[in-house]
């Protein structure tokens, strides 16, 4: 942990860096959260979504696999446990085996197909509302408390994205 806990600030200034060119998109600035927990963490899959509070659906503005999960594809609300997990009560959910993430992704075949079978959902409140999610997907059983907490540990970035995004509308 401490060569990660060293290379944490250098996400940060290449976050802040990245803010600071001209054309930076939120895509840009995702791209750079999503290979850190890729290298350093083994996550296989990222993908961020905005939430749509007026109907409780999902946009997904960003994806580490853009030909399984397209940026731009809408999930409908998650009428499930995780819903009052992570919506309600903002925290984390963590399945970390198939049958729990069966119980709560309705496209969880899809999910198993790309080779994860374990998930984290980070809640990114602001204000008070949940605006999105931070979802990381690996292989079974790969989140431990240590990868869970640095799935959480960028969600600061990942809310700053996604208030980007708001603004270039």
């Amino acid at each position: 942990m401490p060569e990660t806990a060293q290379r944490a600030p250098d996400l940060n200034a290449r976050v802040s860096e990245a803010l600071a060119q001209d054309g930076v998109t939120p895509a840009d600035i995702l791209g750079l959260v999503s290979n850190r927990l890729r290298e350093d963490w083994g996550v296989k899959l990222v993908t961020v979504t905005q939430r749509d509070i007026a109907d409780g659906s999902f946009l997904r503005l960003y994806s580490s696999m853009p030909d399984a999960y397209a940026a731009a594809g809408r999930k409908p609300p998650n009428d499930t446990p995780w819903s009052e997990h992570v919506i309600e009560q903002k925290q984390t959910f963590v399945a970390n085996d198939y049958s729990e993430l069966a119980a709560v992704m309705f496209d969880h075949e899809l999910i198993r197909s790309l080779g994860c079978e374990s998930i984290v959902n980070v809640p990114i409140v602001v204000k008070g509302a949940v605006i999105g999610t931070l979802n990381c997907l690996s292989g079974p059983g790969h989140f431990d408390r240590r990868a869970i907490e640095a799935c959480e540990g960028v969600c600061h970035i990942v809310a700053l994205a996604l208030l980007l995004y708001e603004t270039a509308r």
